[in-house]
C-alpha cells in the first residue's frame, strides 16, 4: 500500500475507513481489499464456536462473544452511532440515516451528508446452529446436465462474497464490522446513482467485473464466470435493483449472488472451461479475448 494512502476516521462507526465521501481511488480500493480480508478472517474466528444454545443465556453468550471479539480486534459498532433505535417489534429506524431499501439479505441506509450507504445484514441462527444469511450459488449435476442452484448461505459465505465482489471490480464495498450485540454484519459502500439504461448499464457493469457468459443452459439462471486471484466464480441475480452507477458515473454491480466454480467442472465441462479461460485472460491482459464461435465444435463438423 502506498505510504500516502491512509484511512480516514468514520465517526458514524467509530472505525477507520477507506470509503470516504463517495470516492474510492485505486490506492484506497486496494487498501480496502486488504482491510476486508483482515476483518473477514477475524469476524469468522470471533463468531466460530460461540452459537447461543439452550444451556447458555443470551447475556452469557454476549459476554463471551465480546471478549473474543475484543481479543481478535473485531470492530464492534454501536448502532446508536448510526442513529438507530429498535422498537418492541424489532423494526429499526435511524435518526441520522435514511432507509433506501430492504432486501433479501440486508437493509440499506444512506448517509447523505457523507455520500455513503451502510448495509445491515441480519445474522440469524438456522436449525444447524449456523449463522444463516441470504443465498449463494452452487453448481450441481453431471457435466452433461449442469444446473446452478440458489441455496441458503451462511456468514462465512457472505463475508467471502463481500471480499470477492470488491476485488473483482464491482461496487467498492468495505466490511465495517459487527454490531455490538452480534445481530448484524455491517458493510459500507459509496452512495450510488440510479442506472440510466438498464441493459446498457448492466452490460458495462459486467464488463467492469471482467465476467464472461458461458454458452449453454444452466437450469434457468443467467450466469457469468469471473476470476479473482486465479479462483473462478459464478455470478448471477443481476436484476435492476443490483445495478447502479458510481458517483463518478460508471455503471456498477452493487450486489449479486456468487458461488465458487469447482475444478471438476472446469476439467470436464468445455463451455464453462472456455468462459473461465476467457475471464482469466481478461484479468491478466486487461483486454477481453475474442470469442471463438467454433469452440467446442469438432473438426469433423466444420
Amino acid at each position: 500500500m502506498p505510504h500516502d494512502i491512509q484511512p480516514e476516521f468514520d465517526y458514524r462507526t467509530g472505525r477507520s475507513t477507506f470509503i470516504c465521501h463517495g470516492a474510492t481511488g485505486r490506492g484506497h480500493w486496494e487498501a480496502c481489499a486488504k482491510l476486508n480480508r483482515l476483518r473477514a478472517s477475524r469476524i469468522k474466528e470471533a463468531i466460530r464456536d460461540y452459537p447461543p444454545g439452550e444451556s447458555v443465556s443470551r447475556d452469557g453468550w454476549l459476554a463471551s462473544f465480546k471478549r473474543r471479539a475484543g481479543y481478535l480486534e473485531v470492530p464492534l459498532i454501536d448502532l446508536a452511532g448510526l442513529g438507530f433505535v429498535e422498537n418492541d417489534a424489532e423494526c429499526m429506524s435511524s435518526r441520522i440515516l435514511g432507509n433506501i431499501g430492504i432486501g433479501r439479505e440486508a437493509s440499506a441506509w444512506v448517509d447523505r451528508e457523507n455520500s455513503s450507504v451502510y448495509k445491515l445484514f441480519d445474522v440469524k441462527m438456522d436449525a444447524e446452529d449456523k449463522y444463516s444469511i441470504g443465498l449463494m450459488l452452487q453448481i450441481a449435476g453431471s457435466v452433461d446436465e449442469v444446473e446452478v442452484l440458489q441455496l441458503p448461505a451462511h456468514l462465512d459465505h457472505l463475508l467471502e462474497k463481500l471480499c470477492v465482489l470488491h476485488e473483482a471490480g464491482a461496487c467498492p464495498t468495505e466490511i465495517a464490522g459487527l454490531s455490538e450485540d452480534g445481530k448484524y454484519l455491517i458493510a459500507k459502500q459509496p452512495r450510488c446513482k440510479a442506472y440510466e439504461d438498464l441493459d446498457q448499464d448492466r452490460q458495462e457493469a459486467i464488463r467492469q467485473m471482467k465476467a464472461v457468459s458461458p454458452k449453454g443452459s444452466y437450469g434457468g439462471n443467467e450466469i457469468w464466470v469471473f476470476c479473482v486471484d486465479s479462483r473462478f466464480w459464478l455470478l448471477s441475480d443481476l436484476h435492476k435493483g443490483n445495478i447502479r452507477r458510481l458517483p463518478a458515473g460508471e455503471p456498477t454491480v452493487i450486489d449479486a449472488l456468487i458461488g465458487e466454480l469447482p475444478e471438476h467442472y472446469l476439467r470436464h465441462h468445455p463451455k464453462l472451461a472456455d468462459a473461465a479461460q476467457m475471464a482469466f485472460q481478461w484479468v491478466q491482459t486487461g483486454t477481453k479475448p475474442e470469442d471463438n464461435p467454433f469452440a467446442n465444435v469438432s473438426d469433423d463438423d466444420l
